[in-house]
């Protein structure tokens, strides 16, 4: 008895720590952009001030809470993670192979499993935006971003690390119109954990392992019952 229930605590402390790290281990820096332009690289033109004239010309990004503040032809919405917090807002570059993000020198683990994502929005709906994400230049997918402004959608790949100690991830906008092609980013991420509609979601391992420590902890406290009940 007291071996069975030693081992679904255990069990349970185990999955639940392994569920507790994985959850928190978002390996890119100000994914949200809540500490401003910090924490990632950018080919285009860093703009610092804020008004409905900072959004031009083409190739320049800023960090804000709205895209309207920043140009008179950019849709009004707020960003993808509390919709009164910080994004990336973009005016596509008309030059080819501008990387529009980047953060190099992430440290991974080898022969490890990792889910890329982010969350993207039009902000003009002319000419919608075609991204390109890579790490360590190779290819992991691209997205066609829609005409509709500000609806938040996710994209997202599978990477396996192979012998990789380290992950150079880039964003290269493939569409170098200069009408529309503008669009906000927001919650860039790479985890261990397959994002899902509503955030992180455990592998099927991690919730094998939870529902295994639930199941023997509710089986040690079903035949301590009993015992407790003689004792009266």
């Amino acid at each position: 008895m007291r071996i069975r229930s030693s081992l679904a605590v255990s069990a349970l402390a185990l999955a639940l720590t392994f569920f507790g790290q994985a959850h928190a281990a978002n390996l890119v820096t100000n994914g949200d952009f809540e500490a401003g332009n910090t924490g990632f690289g950018s080919d285009y033109d860093y703009v610092v001030s804020v008004n409905q004239s900072s959004g031009y010309p083409e190739g320049i990004y800023l960090i804000d809470d709205n895209p309207n503040d920043i140009h008179n032809l950019f849709s009004s919405y707020g960003d993808h993670t509390t919709g009164a917090g910080q994004m990336m807002i973009v005016n596509g570059s008309t030059t080819p192979g501008d990387r529009v993000w980047f953060e190099n020198g992430i440290s991974v683990l080898a022969n490890t499993t990792y889910f890329f994502s982010t969350w993207i929005a039009s902000a003009n709906p002319g000419s919608p935006a075609q991204l390109n994400f890579s790490i360590n230049g190779g290819a992991i997918g691209t997205f066609n971003a829609i005409s509709t402004t500000g609806v938040w959608q996710q994209f997202y790949a599978q990477w396996d690390s192979g012998a990789n100690t380290t992950a150079n991830i880039a964003l290269v906008n493939q569409n170098t119109a200069a009408g529309g092609n503008d669009f906000t980013l927001d919650d860039i991420q790479l985890d261990t954990l397959r994002p899902g509609p509503n955030g992180a979601v455990p592998e099927p391992a991690t919730w094998a392992m939870m529902i295994m420590g639930f199941g023997l902890a509710g089986a040690a406290l079903r035949r301590r019952a009993p015992a407790l009940v003689r004792a009266k």
